[in-house]
């Protein structure tokens, strides 16, 4: 048998079995004097000169029908079809001329829910460097200079901010997440061996818990906070249609405004601010009169006659695109307009998280918090989920909103007096003239 950290090929594995067998036999037969004292794990461990743990696992793996040879080491050359790399330099390619941020994470979700394509994670990075498709980090403050407008929206985010913070109006924060019916942090669990191979015991080896597999059935949550926690009224929860591996997929313009409208506004105060990110149901511009920039070329130019705009014949796509971005009116939101016309007498504004910022935003933090909650006591079922919900809500106390608010402000500090830092040294780099 193979020594310590060697793997245990099939043939050998089952001479395990024949030797169990063969213990298991001489103990019926009560040919072994001592085989009251001792299992015939023990003595095959002792033939073979294996551990008995790996016995047992030898003895589960052949119970389960699942006796296998070890897996070779290193990764197969071509194990991921060419047609998969297509799509992901098609997807990515798509996302970055669209400037659409996309990580590992979001790929996998689209090749399942888009392509049916099932990848672990790892798997997939290790097959996009082999494809020398890089990942090159979003690093802040580094000589790796974030864009121009990237920097203006964050820096006008925290002035504003920082003077809400020293104003008497009520913050709001508003953000959505979703939970699966099956989602149970790990797939660990502590668990006692009371089978130590014995055969006239349940064969079953491992933790007593049947996880089902997939993630179930989805729930979106909608929700709003301050700096005391829940605003009462404001909960909302629905079953999702489907199980896109993005949630905003399954959240649409109506769902929300109708619960801004119904849920939100009439259960905050007067004089608030609401703050929250970019999703694009949360941003949908008033028309304008304007068509779609995606329109045909013949839509962008007769609007450009109508309105008595000169261009010539030859322009690009993109030459139109930029004459009407130019003349074009200012852009407003519908949220926006909405609270201006009717409800300006309650002066209540929106204000808005600048992109891939989600440490200035507090309420990702209390999801984490219920999602823990969950995942603790998850028993995979609709119900058990249910009533997990309604309690994990309650675990958002206002000690828990006292360190959320205190961590939110330490990186709005943080990144005001980093982009200070940053912008002292661009200054002392230019030349005097």
């Amino acid at each position: 048998m193979p020594g310590k950290g060697i793997a245990i090929t099939l043939a050998e594995k089952k001479l395990v079995i024949q030797v169990k067998r063969y213990f298991d036999e001489a103990k019926k037969r009560h040919l072994q004097k001592e085989s009251n004292l001792e299992s015939s794990v023990f003595y095959t461990a002792l033939a073979t000169g294996l551990s008995e743990v790996a016995v047992s696992r030898i003895i589960t793996e052949y119970n389960k029908d699942k006796l296998s040879a070890p897996a070779a080491k290193g990764s197969k050359p071509y194990s991921v079809d060419e047609s998969i790399k297509t799509i992901c330099q098609d997807t990515i390619r798509s996302h970055n001329i669209y400037g659409i941020h996309i990580s590992i994470r979001i790929l996998v979700g689209i090749l399942n829910d888009k392509h049916k394509i099932e990848i672990p994670r790892e798997t997939l990075r290790s097959y996009l460097h082999r494809w020398n498709i890089i990942y090159g980090s979003i690093q802040r403050h580094t000589a790796l200079r974030e864009r121009d407008d990237v920097v203006n929206a964050r820096r006008e985010y925290l002035i504003r901010k920082k003077e809400l913070n020293n104003s008497d109006r009520t913050l709001v924060y508003l953000d959505e997440t979703f939970v699966n019916k099956n989602y149970s942090g790990s797939d660990k669990s502590w668990y006692c061996d009371d089978w130590q191979g014995d055969p006239s015991l349940d064969k079953s080896f491992g933790p007593y818990v049947n996880k089902p597999s997939g993630k179930g059935d989805r729930f979106i949550i909608l929700n709003a906070i301050t700096d005391k926690g829940w605003i009462d009224g404001a909960k909302l929860i629905f079953k999702a249609k489907t199980n896109s591996g993005d949630y905003h997929g399954s959240m649409d313009e109506d769902n929300f405004t109708k619960w801004f409208r119904n849920q939100l506004l009439p259960n905050i105060p007067d004089n608030s601010v609401i703050i929250m990110d970019n999703a694009s149901y949360h941003n949908v511009f008033s028309y304008d009169g304007v068509p779609s920039l995606k329109n045909k070329k013949e839509h962008l130019q007769k609007w450009l006659n109508d309105n008595k705009i000169p261009f010539e014949d030859d322009f690009l796509r993109t030459q139109l695109i930029a004459l009407i971005n130019t003349n074009r009116s200012a852009r407003s939101f519908k949220l926006d307009d909405m609270l201006k016309n009717e409800y300006k007498d309650r002066n209540i504004e929106i204000l808005r998280t600048p992109q891939y910022h989600p440490e200035l935003q507090p309420i990702e933090k209390c999801w984490a918090v219920m999602k823990q909650h969950i995942a603790q006591h998850c028993d995979f079922t609709i119900d058990g989920l249910r009533n997990n919900l309604e309690k994990a809500w309650k675990k958002v106390t206002s000690k828990t909103m006292d360190g959320i608010i205190k961590k939110m402000l330490y990186w709005e500090t943080y990144h005001f007096e980093q982009d200070n830092l940053l912008d002292a040294k661009y200054e002392s780099e230019l030349p005097c003239l």
